[in-house]
């Protein structure tokens, strides 16, 4: 049967320690072929004044145009639209609104009116479930048990049953003691419920080997979440496609057994941490970054282990039916950084998590290919241009794409821990936090 879980870090002192901190962590295996930047053409597009340019994707433009010459629609979608736009933003001031049919609540007819209209954007949290408000778990109030302000290792047992047919290549029952660390910010409040971000190492690296969450500058979020580093399992799990490497196990569908793992220390985390349940994410890298684009179709909106987004640096989502796990259909954000021609990675890999998570936000464009773009600054020394967040989404799930020119695995610690500071702040105030 399948495995089941029972019920329910100035900047370049930052960045050289934690490339040597992941130095063995670059090993795993490509899926596949990945295309060039999208993002080297269609920056011209603000600047268009015509309904639109050459090569621009006409379908996209809003009543200022799409793009400018040269644009690949890259920025039309800064127009935002008409009556898509308005329906995200109508549709968010129900109070328990559903997909884009509209609140129940308070404000839902003006929800379910722009709506519909706006591509079922509004209100996509489920039923009785306002994703801006706070969910404290059941360890608030209480005494956490543990040191504030740097990493204490926990470790929980796991166990279960893969199916016969798994792809990793040891398809038998099994029983794993799985270490994680804990790290509290600095005047850690038991009475307030704080983001938490799960974060996976790559290939051969420890729960400690991960990205730092501190910056110096207004994107630094290191004393304003609470940070979960994840051990990999150990090797005798037969990993499918990177055997012996000390990698997550993934690429191994529902029969993971990360799953047992996440689903056992969310329930122990929320009985010991306060932390809000409507702000759980996965951050990872490499091996790390497979993780937590998998967690994330697996888990987001989940009614008891939900992730509202993850931040993969690298890795991919499995398109092989065989390795993909069984995803939601609900909505979640998004931040995802690599290279053009990662070797070991290609962003082909992620390409398809996007175009996923595209789809289920019900964006105007659900594929990858077709999406629009708005600089999205993150700070750091780095150009507005490094990162861009796709237009004609839900403003409640931002999606953000950095893509990086060239042809390395890397940690781009550069990149990453300025701008997942930045994407997380995003969740610290309004419209995506409710006072």
């Amino acid at each position: 049967m399948r495995s089941s879980a029972s019920p329910h870090v100035a900047l370049v002192g930052l960045v050289v320690g934690l490339v040597v901190g992941l130095a063995p962590v670059y090993g795993c295996s490509p899926s596949g072929p990945s295309r060039g930047n999208p993002f080297t053409t269609g920056n011209g597009g603000a600047s268009g004044s015509g309904t639109s340019g050459a090569g621009g994707d006409p379908g996209m433009s809003g009543s200022t145009g799409t793009s400018g010459a040269g644009g690949t629609g890259g920025m039309a979608g800064s127009a935002q639209g008409t009556a898509g736009m308005a329906g995200a933003t109508a549709g968010t001031t129900g109070t328990g609104g559903a997909g884009g049919a509209g609140g129940v609540g308070g404000g839902g007819t003006a929800g379910s009116t722009a709506g519909a209209a706006g591509q079922s954007m509004a209100g996509s949290t489920g039923a009785g479930n306002d994703i801006t408000r706070v969910v404290p778990t059941p360890g608030c109030g209480m005494d956490p048990g543990q040191a504030v302000g740097s990493a204490v290792r926990g470790t929980i047992q796991t166990s279960g049953t893969k199916d016969p047919k798994c792809a990793d290549s040891n398809c038998a029952p099994w029983s794993y003691l799985r270490e994680y660390f804990v790290t509290l910010p600095a005047g850690y409040d038991k009475s307030k419920a704080y983001p938490l971000v799960f974060e996976g190492p790559g290939c051969g690296s420890g729960g400690q080997s991960i990205y730092p969450l501190a910056y110096m500058g207004a994107n630094s979020v290191n004393n304003t979440v609470i940070r979960v580093g994840l051990t990999p399992p150990p090797n005798t799990i037969g990993h499918a496609t990177n055997p012996g490497k000390g990698c997550f196990d993934d690429k191994e569908g529902d029969d993971s057994v990360d799953w047992v793992f996440y689903e056992k220390l969310w329930d122990k985390l929320a009985g010991q941490l306060c932390f809000d349940k409507n702000r759980v994410f996965a951050a990872g890298d490499s091996s790390g970054g497979w993780f937590s684009n998998e967690v994330g179709c697996k888990y987001a909106g989940d009614a008891v282990h939900p992730i509202r987004g993850i931040m993969p640096n690298t890795g991919g989502l499995p398109s092989n039916p065989a390795w993909e796990p069984t995803c939601t259909s609900k909505p979640m954000a998004g931040m995802w950084v690599g290279e053009t021609m990662d070797p070991e990675n290609p962003f082909v890999n992620n390409e398809f998590g996007i175009t996923r998570a595209m789809a289920v936000n019900h964006c105007a464009q659900t594929t990858f290919a077709k999406a629009v773009y708005a600089n999205f600054p993150i700070g750091g020394n780095n150009a507005d241009t490094v990162c861009k967040r796709i237009q004609n989404c839900p403003d409640l799930y931002p999606l953000v794409v950095c893509l990086i020119p060239g042809n390395q695995h890397a940690s781009h610690a550069n990149v990453t821990i300025p701008g997942f500071g930045t994407f997380l702040t995003m969740f610290e105030k309004a419209p995506l936090l409710t006072p």
